[in-house]
């Protein structure tokens, strides 16, 4: 019986430690098997990721365009690259698929010279064609004029019959356009139609404007104009509002000032050939109130009171921007313990897409 009862639980003890083993390995090879989805899982998403970022990188993603690196490169965007190599002539690339060249300036006393650039240019209006240019713009300068006869006229060459689009005063060459989509229509704008000028409402402390006269008649027999008006004129090329209004006031009556705002433009039509006018008036600040005239363009300098001047003058303009902007007619007492302040005026801020530099844009902002 003691034997019996010895033999059972030894045999009992056995079992129990064999399971315990079974369980232990079980719970290890459960850990392992754990540890593996676990690893395997960061392994999974770690992939994804890298395969996302070289998909990104590389542009090959099925539903997404290649990221640009425009903002960084600051480059013009094209869609597809235009083929240029195989092309007769040397050319540029221009806004909305155009092809550009140049004559040589250096070969303008050779005659001979004419005859290989057209030849040239016409094999490779060819060339533009075929590969889908939409335009042909040829630049000439004035020592080769005689070019825009033979590029003008179709009737030599059907691939020619250019138009004369524009000429550069200020480097002496002559620009020729020729549509190269026959039969769609010509998108190609023409040139400029407008000028812009700007005129310095000068406003000092005292509620004082800045006021001139120019001379009028013929130089030798000049006489100052009748009216007094602001200074200004028009802006040079690539210049802002900003440094024309100053330039031009400072040029014609020698205060400095600090531009504030835009208060008002016009838009008038059939100026001389044909051009249109678009005129803005610029709030400015002097930071002199000392008149140095120039005597070539002004007869008279003067600040003038805006009491006196709402008394005494009647130039359209300028009583135009006191009764818009600043709410004063000619029963209005301003004095001169404040500065005025326009109701509203025109803010430079800015306007900016993907990939370019942004542009001075102008907003009307009411003043509190």
């Amino acid at each position: 019986s003691t034997s019996q009862h010895l033999r059972y639980n030894c045999s009992s003890l056995s079992q129990s430690q064999s399971l315990d083993a079974s369980i232990i390995r079980t719970n290890e090879s459960s850990a392992k098997k754990c540890t593996m989805m676990v690893v395997t899982s960061i392994i999974g998403i770690f992939l994804i990721a890298m395969l996302s970022v070289c998909r990104l990188c590389s542009g090959f993603t099925r539903h997404s365009p290649r990221p640009s690196l425009q903002p960084i490169l600051r480059r013009p965007i094209m869609a597809t690259p235009m083929p240029m190599d195989g092309c007769p002539l040397p050319f540029e690339i221009g806004p909305y698929a155009a092809a550009e060249v140049t004559a040589d300036p250096s070969a303008a006393g050779v005659g001979e010279d004419d005859g290989e650039f057209l030849e040239k240019l016409d094999r490779s209006i060819d060339f533009w064609k075929e590969n889908d240019y939409t335009s042909a713009w040829v630049t000439i300068p004035a020592c080769r004029a005689r070019l825009v006869e033979k590029l003008s006229s179709s009737e030599v060459n059907e691939n020619f019959g250019f138009d004369l689009h524009h000429v550069q005063a200020a480097d002496q060459t002559i620009i020729m356009k020729r549509w190269l989509k026959d039969g769609a229509e010509d998108k190609i704008p023409p040139w400029a139609t407008h000028q812009v000028g700007c005129a310095g409402f000068v406003l000092n402390d005292q509620n004082e404007i800045l006021l001139i006269k120019e001379w009028s008649g013929p130089l030798s027999n000049r006489v100052p104009s009748r009216q007094w008006k602001m200074p200004g004129g028009l802006l040079d090329e690539g210049e802002s509002f900003e440094e024309a209004t100053c330039r031009e006031v400072l040029e014609e009556t020698g205060v400095p000032c600090e531009f504030e705002s835009i208060l008002s433009f016009w838009h008038r039509h059939g100026l001389k050939w044909n051009k249109s006018d678009l005129y803005y008036v610029c709030l400015l600040r002097p930071k002199s109130l000392e008149l140095e005239i120039c005597p070539v363009e002004v007869s008279a300098a003067k600040w003038m009171h805006v009491d006196e001047f709402l008394a005494t003058q009647d130039h359209p303009l300028i009583t135009h921007v006191l009764e818009k902007n600043f709410l004063l007619d000619g029963s209005s007492e301003v004095g001169s313990s404040e500065r005025l302040k326009p109701t509203a005026d025109m803010k430079a801020g800015a306007v900016q897409w993907p990939n370019r530099d942004p542009f001075p844009t102008y907003s009307s902002i009411p003043r509190k």
